[in-house]
């Protein structure tokens, strides 16, 4: 094979990985959406209007609302630059711990807050494609937990 048609199919090559969001990880995020929770999630601006077809992924912002008794995990697919809104309700066994984040580059908490009651709100911003966790409680048995899958937006 010359080098000009080589360099042309690497050049196809990459352009397809780009296209499908490839990561090199051997895993992409939107492949399977996660499956529905039973959590109430209020999505931002990327909810459709009826009759047209639901994002697989949350674009722009999303709350995440967690009341004692709730699962203990929630699952949530969003696309990078989305910010979550989580809000933990006031729990009886006292205030929520600090949450954790698996892996900072892929998404941040930029702020934490407690209100008079006792509930908690936490800010995640979603910065890069990948998967990770959001924690709070103990390291081997978390109070609640939260999974982010960061997916790219899609090529049009």
């Amino acid at each position: 094979m010359s080098w000009p048609r080589l360099g042309a199919v690497l050049v196809a090559v990459c352009c397809l990985l780009t296209a499908c969001g490839g990561s090199g990880g051997g895993s992409h995020p939107d492949a399977t959406p996660p499956p529905p929770s039973a959590d109430p999630v209020t999505r931002g601006p990327s909810e459709s209007s009826p009759g047209t077809p639901r994002p697989r992924c949350v674009t722009g912002s999303a709350t995440v609302t967690h009341s004692p008794g709730d699962a203990s995990v929630h699952d949530l697919c969003v696309r990078s630059g989305t910010t979550v809104t989580v809000v933990l309700q006031a729990r009886p066994q006292g205030p929520w711990p600090q949450p954790r984040t698996s892996n900072p580059m892929l998404a941040l908490v930029t702020s934490t807050a407690t209100d008079g009651k006792g509930a908690t709100r936490a800010t995640v911003r979603a910065a890069r494609t990948g998967s990770v966790t959001v924690t709070w409680g103990p390291e081997g048995a978390p109070l609640f937990t939260l999974r982010l899958s960061v997916a790219a937006y899609p090529v049009q």
